[in-house]
């Protein structure tokens, strides 16, 4: 514990640690804003008359003589999409700080990953650059406990960026969009077809099915961060992964059908929020917990090797 205390420590005498909680604060206020903008005044309350207002004035269009094929399918499309609506009792216009929470902050968990890669991939090759890892490793600790406090610290850390992040939208979608209900019914922002979600269970769900990817990827970045000894190389790698990891997860998603062995890499299972409403392409046969598999032993073999390398690394010169 004192170990990670120090660790801890260490974080919070840099001024970038609070520059990147204050950039949380701003993004989560900065896409309330947005919402805000692009909302309705207020919620309506008369959101089902007027859906049975519109369904009656498209059922009137269905009548008109010179309405074409086309356009009188595009109406029965609407007409079936607002029953939809009225039978699963979901207010299209609805907006509260959870519907807030769901559309904007599960996308600003990508800075909490950002910035949690640059603190890892900086832990330990920045004891090298600064030339501090001879007085680090002559304290009477094993080198493995050494870096475990640092593993630790860094989990520490990406949990305080997530909780800020949770925390600063709660609080700012209240002041914004008002306290809304857990249990309310809302559209899967993620769907272009009719697939209505309980607004707290899926802001839940995105997150918890987050976490994982984000996991291996902060593992990675520390890895990464035992390797080499330059600072500057260990934190450019770490960020490159991470912006590269989407592009390469399509490349391997159009061979996998080919190449069944392309399964088993990495980069298609870091998000596993593809299994919540498929909106994220997963390949033919995935299910969550070949993923989640997947995942686990990447993640034991970065880790593995993050202490093998950091036990056998010279620190002579």
């Amino acid at each position: 514990m004192s170990l990670v205390k120090n660790e801890w420590m260490k974080i919070f005498s840099k001024v970038s640690t609070y520059i990147f909680i204050a950039f949380l604060l701003l993004a989560a206020l900065g896409a309330a804003v947005i919402d805000y903008k692009l909302s309705p005044d207020e919620t309506n309350k008369e959101w089902k008359q007027e859906i049975n207002a519109d369904i009656q004035e498209q059922e009137r269009a269905l009548e008109a003589k010179e309405i074409s094929e086309e356009e009188k399918a595009a109406i029965m499309e609407e007409i079936t999409y607002n029953k939809q609506l009225l039978a699963d009792n979901i207010n299209p216009d609805l907006n509260t700080n959870w519907t807030y929470m769901a559309e904007w902050t599960t996308s600003l968990t990508s800075f909490v990953t950002l910035f949690v890669v640059i603190v890892c991939s900086s832990l330990v090759s920045s004891e090298f650059s600064d030339g501090t890892i001879k007085q680090l490793l002559i304290r009477p600790y094993k080198r493995w406990k050494i870096l475990l406090s640092k593993y630790i610290t860094s989990l520490l850390f990406a949990a305080l960026l997530l909780a800020s992040l949770l925390i600063f939208s709660y609080l700012i979608g209240i002041i914004f969009f008002g306290n809304g209900s857990y249990s309310d019914k809302i559209m899967d922002p993620a769907s272009y077809e009719f697939s209505p979600v309980v607004v707290g269970e899926y802001f839940v769900d995105m997150i918890v099915y987050w976490i994982p990817g984000f996991l291996v990827i902060t593992t990675i970045a520390f890895m990464l961060s035992t390797l080499f000894k330059n600072q500057a190389l260990a934190v450019g790698i770490s960020i490159f992964i991470l912006f590269a990891s989407s592009t390469l997860n399509m490349v391997i998603q159009s061979f996998i059908g080919k190449y069944e062995w392309l399964k088993f890499v990495l980069f298609p299972h870091l998000d596993l929020r593809g299994y919540i409403s498929g909106t994220i392409d997963m390949f033919d046969g995935a299910t969550l917990g070949f993923s989640v598999g997947v995942l686990g032993i990447y993640y034991l073999i970065f880790l593995a090797l993050t202490f093998f390398f950091f036990q056998k690394k010279d620190i002579t010169n």
